[in-house]
């Protein structure tokens, strides 16, 4: 086969191209036409021989219907060469039966239709040939009248050879096709002008195996291709602008050849060259960090895993939890990483995580099974749940070593605890700790599998496993995000239940609680999620509706009684069952026609077999738009109905009032993900989840902005300073006084900086004890003697509920104090027990984080006038040496800018940090202050059963909410956990100080030494090529500047 290097492809006609090669073949063309349009059984085209000389060879035509088209070149004076023939030629074999893959495009008139319609294909087009240009086929084209194109029009025909493109099938004109040849040969644009008028059919008639497989072959569509998610519109804002995206690619590229340039001699590894160059690589090397996580919270069989997988674009990646498997209660982190391949790595519980564990399970098994006798009927329900519970996870650890149900009821509860922690000491966690990579879809997935549920043929790994992470280079996660896949909050292993709760305080940034749409507005997961996003003053909450397609039309006509829709649905599905009715009459029609021999029929016969066959797909087309489009009305209107009830039910619960809600549905995407884009995307819109990813894609978008422009002006802005400075040292252009002069003012400059960011008595690092003594003041002595005050209050709710019916006294106590009665409506007592406390902090709270703000910007006042203080020293004192000035100046700037930003960056940290533990202070979620001290006596009270156990149950919570000192401990946990965070913050920001810093010595050394001078005298040849290419990147970077300062 000959190759193909130069080529150009001409478009002749929407489903046409005309292909002229420029290699060892100058003159070979081939007419490229849908495969489907070709009815011959075999055609040949030569290739032509650029030497003089020879005979003009004219078409010929073989015995076995094979056509060989004349060809003809000019020769070097314009006259025609005849081309010899060579070995090579195209062989086509189709068979006109056999269906083939058809790459039609749609009509004209099919192109503008209801959007929310799926595109459908065009009419077949019939079958072409090509002939000889003394074809004799009624289809052959009429060559263009004399005055048409003139000379250009001469010139293509002599280059064709008298080559004529014809149809086997009557009422096929070619003529559009020459017509489009010319226009190409005269530098026309073919393309502009109406092309498809020659592909109109002929009416014929087909056999019922032809109309077979013409059906097949016009079900496919000209686009081929699967919707690729990296071409979804990306979010509406400033990072995805393609100017910043290009300067972004532009920017790694000019570090990538700096790299390169600076890499080209030996360096020694201690010179400023080769750290200079270590930099230089890192640059080149730079992505966006994960700067968002995204979680999804949802019970078992609510969809979330399906819901990620299709965020993802990887089918059966986590899977569900279908089976029956505990698919969902280990936490999964979901990760980028730039490999084709999947990584998986695994975090196990210690040793005290894990004995915790297994004694809650444990009472809780051994509680159901020695005092079944004595529950009420309304305890059965819960008891029996979080029973076999613990018999799974028991049953996964250790029934290979001994028999579950005899050894857990055997003995005292102390001594089966001790064998059990003693055998699970004894798993060997290390060897599931090694990272399992280099893995495919299936195999992650079958990972996955083994790792997190009961469904592996091998033995079970999940009940020691705490997290997952995998890595992936999913489209969705190339932007900086992370999702995460959470178990419930309804999960009967409270450790699990209580790692996705502090998830939600710490590690989200916004959360996602997914639950099936036909019950989202009575989920008591999503209240739960809810409840503690408002107690936790979490804005950033919405929820996702799975299961979107799961309506009918008859459940939407009676739940919809009354309403407008219920009328339009009616009449969709009149519209349907009439085309229903007509494509089945016709059917009837065509098969009476269709069994008498063709031949038989008479030219009238024919005409209505011919246009009944076009009705049937006509009908047929519409009768499948009418499906979608009652598809997609249930669905939106549904869906617009759920989003109203729970923005009416929960937005007023969530900070701001910025409750989101989307709808998804995993079954329609994944039904039609691997069909053509154009057919699949209607389908894939009404989803969902294309609008749920570009949501999540949005978050992530501000923050990459910033990460991007950072290292646009300032990261490569100091390392292009560090480089000019070494440019000029080696010049020699400054005597020995001059460098003395500039010495001594580095030296001073050093001094300075080195007590104004690293000294004790800098504010950097003053900001531990002036926060600590705000919190002293405002909050912790402000406030110790009001504890008896808070106690009481405590008391007097916890009374307040003994009041309670004993049943409803029992629901919440089995709630942990949280739960929702229609009577009783939604309660928390952990709250209530710390509403008093609550009122009386929270003003001096605020005050606090506005005094923590007003410090943060003080700080960073400081930083911008310690460098302003430095810039004027260098201006005062090296007045002759304004070169060197304006660069260490410009790379100051940058250092300044650096520094400010990871200052900046630890302070909103500090601040999100504080923001959790006002919640655990302040709130009564299950892992709050309060919460964590009342745990224990809900777990005595809710294994109470019996004659009297109300009594008792509420003794204990009495006992609980009394017990001495309750109040003035959460307020020394509030003092240590502030001061904890403050002194991490403080500890942080002395080492970024002390980072940039040494960043600065290394750029004044530069400077100071003699080192950089000699290096660059050391390698003309080199100097040169660092100072072109550093002049280069430059004048690029400022390019670029512009760029992101607009």
């Amino acid at each position: 086969m000959p190759r193909f290097d130069h080529t150009r492809l001409i478009p002749i006609a929407d489903n046409l191209h005309f292909v002229l090669t420029s290699d060892q073949h100058p003159n070979l063309f081939v007419i490229l036409i849908p495969i489907n349009t070709l009815a011959m059984t075999r055609v040949q085209l030569s290739t032509i021989d650029n030497t003089a000389g020879g005979s003009r060879r004219t078409s010929q035509s073989s015995s076995d219907g094979n056509f060989t088209p004349a060809f003809s070149t000019p020769g070097p004076g314009g006259d025609q060469v005849t081309a010899p023939r060579t070995d090579f030629t195209f062989r086509f074999r189709f068979s006109p039966d056999t269906a083939l893959p058809s790459v039609e495009s749609p009509s004209a008139n099919e192109r503008v239709q209801n959007p929310s319609t799926p595109p459908r294909p065009n009419p077949p087009i019939p079958s072409l040939s090509i002939s000889s240009s003394d074809s004799t086929s009624n289809g052959t084209s009429h060559p263009t009248s004399d005055g048409e194109q003139g000379s250009s029009a001469s010139s293509l025909d002599s280059q064709l050879g008298g080559l004529r493109l014809s149809s086997p099938t009557p009422g096929i004109d070619m003529q559009p096709v020459s017509d489009a040849l010319r226009d190409v040969e005269a530098g026309r644009d073919s393309r502009s002008r109406s092309s498809l008028s020659f592909m109109s059919p002929s009416p014929v008639s087909l056999s019922p195996a032809r109309r077979g497989a013409r059906s097949r072959r016009s079900s496919s569509q000209t686009n081929l291709a699967k919707h690729d998610v990296r071409q979804e519109t990306p979010p509406n804002d400033r990072f995805n602008i393609p100017a910043v995206q290009q300067a972004l690619r532009d920017t790694k590229w000019l570090m990538s050849e700096l790299a390169n340039v600076l890499g080209r001699v030996h360096i020694e590894p201690d010179s400023v060259m080769a750290r200079i160059h270590r930099q230089t690589e890192d640059l080149a090397a730079f992505e966006c960090p994960p700067t968002r996580t995204v979680g999804f919270v949802g019970d078992s069989g609510a969809g979330k895993s399906s819901l990620i997988n299709s965020l993802l674009d990887c089918p059966d990646l986590a899977r569900s939890s279908n089976g029956g498997g505990a698919c969902t209660c280990v936490v999964t982190e979901f990760h980028f990483h730039g490999r084709e391949e999947f990584n998986v790595v695994v975090e196990v519980f210690s040793d005290a995580e894990l004995n915790a564990q297994i004694e809650n399970l444990l009472q809780d098994y051994r509680h159901f099974h020695l005092n079944r006798d004595s529950f009420e009927s309304h305890e059965i329900a819960d008891l029996e749940r979080r029973a076999r519970t613990a018999s799974d996870t028991f049953e996964t650890m250790f029934s290979c070593r001994f028999p579950i149900e005899t050894v857990l009821l055997r003995g005292s509860e102390s001594e089966v605890l001790s064998t059990l922690i003693s055998v699970a000491r004894d798993f060997d966690r290390e060897s599931m700790l090694e990272p399992r990579d280099g893995l495919t879809l299936a195999d992650c997935s079958d990972v996955l599998m083994k790792l997190a549920s009961d469904t592996s043929s091998e033995r079970p790994l999940w009940p020691w496993i705490k997290k997952i992470k995998v890595y992936s280079n999913a489209h969705i996660l190339s932007k900086g995000l992370i999702l995460v896949d959470l178990p419930g909050l309804h999960d009967s292993n409270s450790a699990r239940r209580n790692i996705t709760e502090r998830y939600l305080l710490e590690g989200c940034d916004e959360i996602f609680v997914v639950s099936a749409e036909g019950r989202v507005t009575t989920d008591e997961g999503v209240r739960s999620v809810i409840e503690i996003a408002n107690q936790a003053r979490l804005s950033s909450v919405g929820i996702i509706c799975t299961r979107s397609d799961e309506i009918k039309p008859t459940e939407a006509l009676r739940d919809w009684r009354g309403m407008r829709a219920a009328t339009e649905i009616r009449r969709k599905l009149r519209d349907i069952d009439q085309d229903k009715l007509d494509v089945a009459k016709l059917l009837e029609d065509i098969s009476q026609l269709e069994e008498l021999d063709y031949e038989e029929l008479t030219d009238a016969e024919r005409d209505e077999l011919n246009r009944k066959n076009s009705r049937f797909r006509s009908i047929t087309r519409r009768l499948n738009d009418r499906k979608f489009d009652l598809q997609k009305f249930l669905i939106t209107t549904r869906n617009g109905i759920v989003e109203r009830k729970l923005i009416d039910k929960y937005e007023h619960e969530v900070p701001g009032n910025s409750l989101k809600v989307f709808c998804a549905s995993n079954q329609i995407y994944w039904a039609h993900r691997e069909e053509p884009s154009n057919r699949s995307m209607p389908y894939l819109k009404l989803s969902g989840i294309l609008a749920i990813r570009e949501h999540c894609m949005t978050m992530v978008s501000e923050s990459q902005y910033k990460s991007a422009a950072k290292y646009m002006r300032d990261d490569t802005g100091a390392l292009l300073g560090d480089l000019n400075l070494w440019v000029q040292s080696g010049h020699g252009s400054l005597d020995a006084e001059k460098k003395a002069e500039i010495r001594e003012t580095l030296d001073a400059m050093e001094e300075k900086l080195d007590l104004e960011l690293c000294g004790h008595a800098s504010i950097l690092n003053q900001t531990t004890q002036s926060y600590k003594d705000e919190f002293k003041t405002l909050i912790y002595q402000a406030h110790r003697h009001h504890v008896n005050r808070w106690s009481a209050a405590a008391k007097t709710a916890c009374e307040d509920w003994s009041g309670m019916h004993h049943s409803t006294y029992a629901a919440f106590v089995r709630n942990y104090g949280t739960h929702y009665t229609p009577v009783a409506g939604s309660r928390c007592w952990n709250g209530e027990m710390v509403k008093e406390m609550k009122n009386d902090l929270s003003p001096a709270w605020e005050e606090l984080r506005t005094s923590l703000d007003d410090q943060g910007e003080t700080i960073l006042e400081s930083i911008n006038d310690l460098f302003d203080e430095a810039g004027e020293l260098l201006d005062t004192r090296l007045v002759s040496s304004r070169d060197t000035v304006t660069s260490i100046r410009s790379t100051l700037l940058s250092r300044k800018r650096l520094l400010k930003a990871e200052i900046e960056e630890s302070l909103k940290d500090l601040q999100s940090n504080l923001r959790t533990l006002r919640t655990d202070a302040l709130s009564g979620i299950r892992t709050s202050f309060v919460g964590k001290i009342m745990e224990s006596g809900y777990n005595e009270a809710r294994r109470e059963s019996g004659r009297g156990s109300d009594a008792r149950r509420k003794a204990i919570i009495t006992s609980a909410v009394r017990q001495d000192g309750l109040f003035a401990g959460m307020l020394r946990d509030f003092k240590t956990g502030f001061s904890g965070h403050v002194d991490d913050t403080q500890e942080r920001i002395q080492e970024v100080a002390k980072s940039h810093f040494e960043a600065i010595q290394d750029t004044f050394d530069i400077v100071r030494s003699e080192n950089a001078a000699s290096e660059f005298e050391n390698n003309p040849e080199f100097r040169t090529a660092v100072e072109e290419r550093l002049r280069a990147t430059r004048e690029e970077m400022e390019r670029i500047h512009n760029i992101i300062a607009t």
